[in-house]
C-alpha cells in the first residue's frame, strides 16, 4: 500500500566564507506542501528571484511516497526530537543540486548516504507531519516487549555447566 503527498523543494545558494576552495554551495533549505498536479514525477525548477543576487530555486513535481513496509522508520522519525524530511539529490556538472527523491524514512535516507548520494535534511513541515502521523497510526503497531523467562539457576545448574 502506498500513499503520496505532493511537495516542492526549496534550494538556496549559500556563501561559504570559511571555505577557501569554493565561494558557495547549493543546499536544501525547505520542503513545502504543493498543490497536487496531474504530472507526477515531472520534476521542474523555477528560479524564485530571477536576475537578483539571491539565488533560490523551487523544484516542483516531487512527492513523498509512504509505504507500509517503512511504517516503523516513519514512526521513529516522528517521535524524534526534531522530525526530519530527507531529500536525495544528484549533483549537476555546474555544482547545483537536483532533488530526485523526498522521503520521511530514516532507513531509505541512510541507504542513499551509504552509496555516497547527496542527502539533505530539513525540519518536517506540519502538513507532512500530520500526513505521516495518520499513516503510522493506521499501519504501524510497535511490538510489545516480551519478558524473558527466568531459569531456575540452582536446579539443573550442574546440567548446564560442563565438568560438574
Amino acid at each position: 500500500m502506498q500513499q503520496s503527498f505532493p511537495v516542492s523543494v526549496l534550494l538556496d545558494y549559500l556563501p561559504t566564507p570559511d571555505n577557501r576552495w569554493q565561494v558557495g554551495r547549493w543546499a536544501v533549505t525547505g520542503v513545502v506542501a504543493a498543490a497536487p498536479s496531474g504530472e507526477k514525477n515531472r520534476v521542474q525548477s523555477a528560479p524564485l528571484h530571477p536576475g537578483s543576487d539571491d539565488l533560490k530555486v523551487l523544484w516542483s513535481g516531487l512527492s513523498v511516497d509512504l509505504f507500509k513496509d517503512d511504517a516503523e522508520s516513519y514512526y521513529y522519525n516522528i517521535v524524534s526530537e526534531t522530525p526530519r524530511i530527507f531529500v536525495i539529490c544528484t549533483t549537476e556538472d555546474d555544482g547545483s543540486l537536483k532533488p530526485l527523491i523526498v522521503t520521511l524514512s530514516y532507513d531509505e535516507a541512510s541507504s542513499y548516504m551509504e552509496s555516497d548520494e547527496a542527502v539533505e535534511s530539513v525540519a518536517m513541515p506540519v502538513e507532512l507531519y500530520r500526513f505521516v502521523e495518520q499513516f503510522v497510526l493506521e499501519h504501524y503497531l510497535p511490538e510489545k516487549k516480551k519478558k524473558r523467562k527466568r531459569e531456575n539457576w540452582k536446579e539443573g545448574a550442574s546440567e548446564r555447566r560442563p565438568g560438574h
